[in-house]
């Protein structure tokens, strides 16, 4: 019966522990992106999409990261902005989910 105990202690220890690391892999950190706004196609039901490529990491070592920006960001097309937010990927593009705008 102890072997039991111990056995079901240990499956409850290992279950608190993998709920408790959930949450912490499914957030994400917010990112800063710099980079001048593109309009892009947007998508068959209708939502806005625009573009920007990540400036910050041009070295030329490595390819600009380009996010795409659900919504209606028509005011920077052509500029240069930073846009904060939280990246996704959906379907297989990488989109910023942005929480904040400077220009």
């Amino acid at each position: 019966m102890t072997k039991t105990r111990m056995m079901l202690a240990l499956v409850t220890i290992l279950a608190v522990m993998v709920a408790s690391a959930v949450p912490a892999f499914a957030q994400a950190a917010e990112i800063a992106v710099t980079g001048v706004v593109e309009d892009e196609q947007d998508k068959a039901d209708g939502t806005l999409i625009y573009g920007i490529q990540d400036e910050s990491n041009l070295s030329g070592k490595a390819s600009p990261k380009g996010y795409l920006l659900e919504g209606d960001y028509s005011a920077y097309v052509g500029q240069r902005i930073t846009v904060y937010g939280i990246p996704e990927i959906d379907a297989g593009h990488r989109v910023l989910d942005v929480t904040r705008i400077e220009q």
